[in-house]
């Protein structure tokens, strides 16, 4: 999916973000389209064997 202006305007819409020109989003854009292609390139990336950091780590005697 290609971003467009009017991605970004109707995101900083939805989540009542500042207003911006399209002078502005001239700007913007490449930044956020470099963003997104750098996100695209960990589609393929196998995380299969890596152990989650979310994980809850219990403390060992603890009670609760």
């Amino acid at each position: 999916m290609e971003v467009s202006k009017e991605t970004l305007k109707a995101i900083a819409q939805e989540f009542h973000g500042i207003e911006i020109s399209d002078d502005e989003l001239d700007i913007v854009l490449p930044e956020v389209r470099g963003y997104v292609s750098a996100m695209r390139s960990l589609d393929d990336l196998d995380l299969s064997d890596v152990m989650s950091a979310r994980l809850l780590k219990v403390k060992e005697g603890d009670e609760s």
